[in-house]
């Protein structure tokens, strides 16, 4: 299987090779007609090196950045008091077909609005490539805080600006603005998942001044919750359900402080699925929540 994997390798890079000669020739021309050269020969320096480093197999992405910068809204219901915590998965996948082989290095760097603070769980990442038996993902963390421990007013708006760039084996930089809205007293959840994630993260937010009891229900044939989470060590009861003689459990109920944001980690039975649920969104979730 890995020798036929190598063969068509082989060929999509001699298709990508072809193919950026064409794009030589036809940026050249765009470059000798445009009267901005500097602007053009940038963009033709960018469109020539995304291409090369595509087909050298190498797949640099993200759930929440792209290489056009994108504008992602994480909630309009954080509490604007607590911790808020962003997750921003990374892959070197393109698809199933399409991966990686060698491991990603990559920085990350990072700017925020001038009303929260921001940290990152680490700096530098790996994405662990399918030659060094890897599964071409990784993770980081932001964690936002409202600046000089004030509270931000309702519907007030939080941004941070956030930047990984590869340095091995090649350079590339995706990026992204995070956009994060002040919403009413309440409780309110978020699932973020993309495609090819193992797992998937909830995001419950408790703005309201009372401490709350929240019921998680799922169907363990989808997904599975991680037996590590404080939310299932402080759960108060759980319900169980029997799939081919093994009980599992199919709802959990646990605290959640005030004014708090706890994340809950579920691994997903079909990694391919992205069951990513915004608190705009309409459709019924994988997971469901009552209080």
């Amino acid at each position: 299987m890995r020798k036929d994997k190598n063969i068509r390798n082989k060929l999509k890079k001699r298709v990508h090779t072809i193919n950026i000669l064409i794009l030589l020739i036809v940026l050249l021309v765009l470059v000798f007609f445009t009267p901005n050269i500097i602007s053009t020969a940038r963009y033709v320096y960018n469109a020539v090196h995304d291409n090369y480093v595509s087909s050298q197999d190498f797949y640099f992405a993200s759930d929440k950045l792209s290489l056009e910068h994108t504008e992602y809204q994480a909630t309009n219901n954080w509490s604007g008091a607590a911790t808020y915590e962003i997750t921003i998965n990374m892959t070197s996948k393109k698809n199933d077909m399409a991966t990686t082989e060698s491991d990603i290095e990559y920085d990350i760097r990072f700017t925020c609005s001038d009303n929260v603070e921001c940290t990152l769980s680490k700096t530098h990442g790996t994405i662990v490539g399918w030659g060094n038996d890897g599964d071409n993902v990784d993770w980081f963390k932001i964690y936002v805080n409202p600046k000089d421990g004030r509270v931000l007013n309702n519907t007030e708006v939080a941004w941070v600006e956030v930047t990984a760039e590869s340095t091995s084996p090649y350079s590339q930089e995706i990026s992204g603005r995070i956009i994060l809205e002040v919403g009413s007293s309440n409780i309110y959840y978020e699932i973020m998942d993309s495609a090819d994630s193992p797992y998937l993260t909830v995001n419950i937010v408790n703005s309201s001044p009372q401490n709350a009891n929240v019921t998680l229900s799922y169907s363990p044939s989808q997904v599975l919750l991680d037996m590590t989470s404080h939310f299932y060590l402080n759960a108060t009861a759980n319900t169980t359900q029997t799939i081919n003689g093994y009980s599992y459990i199919n709802s959990i109920t646990s605290n959640v402080s005030s004014l708090s944001t706890t994340s809950v980690k579920f691994y997903k039975v079909d990694p391919t699925q992205n069951y990513i649920y915004l608190s705009s969104d309409n459709h019924t979730p994988i997971i469901t929540l009552s209080h």
